[in-house]
């Protein structure tokens, strides 16, 4: 099958932070307390890449949308991301990882998934209700429409809160992501396959037309790329507090990928390596050509 058309990423990037706001405040409420879906970062990724990465078992929820009952989408919670969540719902520490735990947390799972098909239903201004909704903590088994298709559309989501410092991970195909921005599959741009088309013709970079993004006079100007490790919030008088020999505990867990930004826009992210003396990051996730462009646009 075509692979997905960096427009389309690039539009279902755009609504991601609303999507994720609805999410945390229908969880917030059905939990009783403070939980955030944030900082997603939406690519197109291979389908093979993802069976090697995905061996482990992790709670696998997968629903679909009911006007598109055939095209299930999935997301992914590791083993510690579940059980932080499990550990915050229940006030304790969860003593086994397994089925009868899904069923004692499953209205705040269900909340997850209620508050995607609120925000799905305000973007596309209709109603929109899942169906055929499974949770299971196993290895992922792909389902028939993903099995098809060489590439998936990926967002990875931060999910913090008391107790909580984990991620997620969204999987849909092609069609469900033509569905959400009410756009019909046959509707696509002049190179048949979505979006503007990839050549290496001049006036290009990585396939980007930059005569049309009105980029190209902007191509010498430095960026300011920054490495973000991780933020927290903290009340003034823990602030002035603050000494030499302080610790400082931020929102991300030892190992968990760094944010890169680019004059603060988050366009990759990535894992820390040292190169002789100096740190380094080495990129495992980033947006493609043409999003990294509309950054620049944005920032520009």
């Amino acid at each position: 099958m075509p692979n997905i058309s960096p427009e389309i990423v690039n539009r279902i990037s755009s609504i991601q932070n609303q999507i994720w706001q609805t999410v945390s405040l229908t969880v917030s409420e059905s939990m009783g307390s403070a939980i955030n879906f944030g900082t997603p970062l939406t690519v197109a990724t291979s389908t093979a890449d993802l069976y090697a990465e995905l061996g482990s078992p992790r709670l696998v929820i997968q629903f679909a949308f009911a006007n598109l009952p055939e095209n299930p989408h999935v997301l992914l919670l590791p083993t510690e991301t579940f059980a932080e969540l499990a550990e915050a719902v229940k006030g304790s520490v969860p003593e086994n990882i397994d089925e009868n735990l899904i069923s004692e947390i499953r209205p705040a799972l269900e909340a997850i998934v209620q508050g995607m098909c609120l925000a799905v239903g305000n973007i596309k201004n209709e109603p929109t209700v899942a169906s055929g909704l499974s949770m299971r903590f196993q290895i992922l088994s792909f389902p028939p429409n993903m099995q098809r298709t060489d590439e998936l559309m990926r967002t990875n989501i931060a999910v913090s809160g008391t107790g909580i410092n984990g991620t997620m991970i969204w999987l849909l195909d092609d069609e469900t992501a033509h569905a959400i921005l009410n756009i019909p599959m046959d509707e696509e741009g002049e190179d048949g396959n979505g979006g503007n088309a990839y050549h290496g013709a001049e006036g290009t970079v990585a396939g980007v037309n930059l005569e049309d993004q009105g980029l190209e006079i902007l191509l010498d100007i430095p960026l300011e790329i920054s490495v973000e490790l991780g933020r927290v919030k903290m009340l003034v008088r823990d602030v002035v507090e603050l000494g030499s020999g302080s610790i400082v505990e931020i929102d991300k867990a030892a190992g968990e990928p760094v944010d890169v930004l680019v004059n603060g826009r988050l366009v990759a992210r990535g894992e820390v390596v040292v190169i002789e003396d100096n740190f380094g990051v080495r990129i495992t996730e980033i947006l493609s050509p043409e999003q990294r462009v509309a950054k620049l646009n944005e920032v520009a």
